[in-house]
């Protein structure tokens, strides 16, 4: 359906068009549509909404328009996306300053808890070399240790979207093709896998240039040359070589970020999107109701600085941000302590007895007490330091009463 810009919905039709979902407008125009709202029986689609929006960089500006309007925030109201997932091919001067401006500095909205940067078609790197994944990794550690691009997302992780697809859906024809193509001459193979003009010399394989052609369309050259050293290693099934190409695009290191470092705080997050909301309400309500404001704007106040969980966000952002400056060490211990999703690993101990789980969150109370307790330390340091406390004194009351809340959010 789509949600029209006048705030009703319309249902449309839509057809599969050669594997891609077609869905006709029937005669409403673009600019009255703010979203289309596609829903898909798909259990990964169980617990999270995903938001596709045109690129920044769109052949029209229109599109890139929408884009900064529907994740920028403003005076009127934040993003409706509770995190960002940033598609890029390399960064680019536009891209730190898009997620400048997408992450806001008083927590209010987005950070770089909740933003991940991809290196997309990271398949491309170095013209499809067999190697090219292992030099998008290196790209993307070289990004993470930029302090520019850290102070703006959690992590940057390289993927091969076709590759990743093709995966899913590998049929056992498209790797009796692959090992048609295998079978080919070694030294003519080499050749064919140069350029795509020697792939499709007619007289240099048994298999045809169509079939040829359709493999190329749903590999790539790499997928290509990385499916051809599978089968010459032994695999012979889609069964087998499907799930190795998903593991080598880089999408199971994307799915473990979203899995363990958004959706653990999915409810959080959202809540954190609802009281900045519920502050902007009360904003645009003071001229016409100030009493009713100004009792939205101070419970909102409240929950946000009783709740350990939104304490943990807001540090979280401050060391991340870069707006406190501890050491690599305190950096490490801090992100830890305030985003992991257990108690035991919150305090660096996973796997380990409740006891030491206890003193180590023990010790952590003085160690960070003490911390904030500096003469010379800045307010917001200060403020890192005490939320660090309260979480290992949660992490503490956890496990002596197991069970009790942790402000961890555990699954």
């Amino acid at each position: 359906s789509a949600r029209l810009r006048a705030g009703s919905d319309q249902p449309l039709q839509f057809r599969r068009d050669d594997g891609q979902l077609d869905v006709q407008l029937g005669g409403l125009r673009e600019a009255d549509v703010a979203w289309i709202d596609v829903r898909w029986p798909s259990s990964a689609l169980d617990q999270v909404t995903l938001i596709d929006t045109p690129g920044l960089s769109s052949l029209n500006d229109e599109n890139s328009r929408r884009t900064r309007d529907f994740l920028d925030h403003d005076a009127d109201g934040g993003s409706e996306a509770d995190a960002v997932i940033y598609l890029m091919r390399h960064v680019h001067r536009d891209d730190v300053a898009f997620l400048d401006a997408f992450m806001d500095r008083s927590v209010a909205a987005a950070s770089p808890v909740n933003a991940v940067a991809v290196l997309s078609r990271a398949d491309e790197i170095g013209a499809g070399r067999l190697d090219a994944m292992e030099s998008a990794h290196r790209i993307a550690r070289r990004y993470e240790s930029d302090p520019q691009l850290r102070a703006l997302c959690a992590s940057v992780t390289p993927l091969a979207g076709l590759l990743a697809e093709t995966g899913l859906t590998l049929r056992e024809d498209e790797v009796a093709n692959l090992r048609a193509l295998a079978a080919t001459d070694p030294d003519t193979l080499d050749r064919m896998l140069l350029s795509t003009e020697e792939l499709f010399e007619l007289s240099a394989s048994t298999l045809t240039v169509e079939l040829r052609r359709a493999l190329l369309d749903r590999l790539g050259m790499f997928g290509l040359r990385l499916a051809l050293r599978e089968i010459s290693a032994g695999v012979a099934t889609a069964a087998q070589l499907g799930p190795r190409l998903v593991e080598l695009s880089g999408l199971d290191a994307l799915r473990t970020i979203v899995l363990e470092q958004f959706l653990p705080r999915a409810r959080v997050l959202q809540a954190r999107t609802a009281l900045a909301a519920l502050r902007n309400l009360a904003r645009s309500m003071r001229d016409r109701d100030a009493g009713t404001a100004m009792a939205i704007d101070r419970e909102a106040e409240r929950i946000e600085a009783s709740a350990v969980e939104f304490a943990q966000l807001r540090a979280a952002h401050l060391v991340g941000s870069g707006a406190v400056r501890v050491s690599e060490t305190e950096r490490a211990e801090l992100e830890r302590l305030l985003l992991a999703g257990s108690p035991a690993a919150a305090v660096g101990l996973p796997g380990a007895p409740l006891e030491e789980v206890r003193n180590a969150a023990l010790a952590g109370i003085s160690r960070w007490r003490n911390r904030a307790a500096t003469p010379l330390a800045e307010p917001a340091l200060v403020e890192v330091c005490e939320t660090a406390a309260r979480s290992c004194e949660a992490i503490y009351a956890a496990t002596v009463q197991p069970g009790a809340a942790t402000g961890h959010a555990t699954r």
